[in-house]
């Protein structure tokens, strides 16, 4: 099968067609490509070796790396909650400037951090030219370094701009790569097919550079006249998601909390606590946008007896656990707000022994409709951890679900160093729930 193509593939006219980008060196591997490769007895030494470190480095340790700035984490990502992880080419230094090893190792460090999660990535081709492309037996060495547990929870690849260079590298891959890897490797032609198939406005939601953006226009997108786009409508009275926690508390001033919220845990509370890897696992977009256009008319979703889950209880708890991870993502900010982010990322150098009580103090900092929201959610995951021995779901690992939803901000890109702060801090919320919130009652 050959790699889908979103869009009319063109090779580009900028001054930087890539015929210069392979060598003979790259296309004499000295490897027969064939789809038993990977079962031979002695794969691992044919490509070379390859050193990635897996201890836990010091923070300092790839800053020359990052300050690059090659690799981004958006927490936030698709519509559905899933992290998505950018790759821009124009940003890698010449090859004589940077250690093609170190940069293995760091790319597999940064996605360490969310691949017991699904998520997505998207490379950026532009700006990748003879002096900084690294040699194609790295790309090899890269693929064997991400092991299944990478490779399983990715659900899409895609490649934007892509050009006659992707094409052939491509070419040798398949010889290589499973056809459960190839059916997630996709090129897209331009930003506003990228936006069609994430169902995402792209360019502000992945901060997008601006050579990115500027290079884009020389483009032209495939979509068909007249074809849907993004709604920029007003939103509607009942609407509860894409819209503000202000908006929706406005429009249903009779309920401390956005109803949605309480109905998903009351129903969660009561079927999914033993449900294995509840929050961890994804549902098929379609269904959770359908869901979200039923719920945003103001229509109730009744789990228990509608008929596509009244035989079906998994797929309710499923969907359930689903649109209670993308309600926070869908806020428009995080709850712990924009403003307050600073604040929150000053918590990374607390010590240890002080955290839960530097926790507490900020969250009394926080608007009370945004406290009462994160107490109700905060307490309602403590009951998630305690059913861990059933549900897999300790508090360490539903800080990394919940921790990006509750706290990425908006409004700026964050360091991918500041994820584990922010997972952190959800921890402490989980597991010091009666310090941080007992004897407050929502007054803060």
């Amino acid at each position: 099968m050959a790699a889908e193509v979103v869009g009319e593939f063109e090779d580009p006219e900028d001054g930087y067609a890539d015929d210069d980008l392979l060598t003979p060196d790259d296309l004499n591997l000295g490897i027969t490509p064939s789809r038993s490769f990977l079962e031979t007895a002695d794969f691992e030494t044919e490509l070379g070796e390859v050193d990635v470190e897996v201890e836990r480095f010091e923070e300092d340790i790839y800053a020359d790396i990052a300050a690059h700035e090659i690799v981004q984490v958006i927490a936030d990502g698709d519509r559905v909650g899933r992290p998505i992880v950018v790759i821009y080419a124009y940003r890698l230094p010449s090859s004589k400037e940077i250690d093609h090893a170190r940069l293995l190792a760091y790319l597999t460090r940064v996605i360490d951090k969310i691949v017991d999660q699904d998520y997505t990535i998207i490379y950026f081709h532009y700006g990748l030219r003879s002096h900084n492309k690294p040699p194609v037996r790295f790309l090899f060495q890269a693929y064997k370094a991400l092991d299944r547990r990478f490779k399983k929870n990715l659900k899409a690849l895609y490649v934007v701009h892509p050009t006659r260079f992707i094409r052939i590298i491509f070419g040798l891959f398949k010889g290589f790569i499973s056809n459960k890897f190839e059916n997630k490797f996709h090129y897209v032609m331009c930003i506003d097919d990228l936006e069609r198939s994430l169902e995402i406005e792209v360019t502000n939601r992945l901060n997008l550079a601006q050579p990115i953006k500027e290079h884009d226009k020389s483009f032209v997108s495939s979509a068909a006249p007249g074809e849907l786009q993004i709604s920029s409508s007003e939103p509607l009275p009942t609407q509860q998601f894409g819209v503000s926690l202000e908006f929706i508390l406005s429009h249903h001033s009779d309920s401390r909390i956005p109803p949605i919220v309480d109905q998903l845990i009351e129903f969660l509370e009561k079927y999914a606590l033993d449900m294995e890897g509840v929050f961890r696992k994804s549902a098929n977009v379609g269904s959770i946008k359908r869901l979200q256009e039923r719920i945003n008319k103001g229509e109730t979703i009744d789990f228990e007896n509608d008929p596509e889950y009244r035989e079906n209880n998994y797929i309710a708890c499923l969907h359930a656990s689903v649109l209670l991870k993308t309600f926070f993502r869908s806020l428009g900010e995080p709850l712990i707000t924009n403003a307050l982010y600073p604040k929150l990322a000053q918590l990374a150098d607390v010590p240890k022994n002080e955290k839960s009580a530097a926790v507490r103090d900020f969250v009394k900092l926080l608007p009370k409709p945004n406290y009462l929201l994160l107490k109700t959610i905060v307490q309602f995951l403590t009951k998630v951890a305690e059913h861990s021995k059933t549900n897999l779901m300790t508090a360490n690992n539903l800080s990394v679900v919940f921790g990006p939803n509750l706290t990425w901000p908006t409004n700026q890109q964050v360091p991918i160093s500041q994820l584990n702060n922010l997972n952190n801090f959800c921890y402490r919320l989980i597991v010091d729930f009666a310090l941080i919130f007992g004897g407050q009652n929502g007054d803060n």
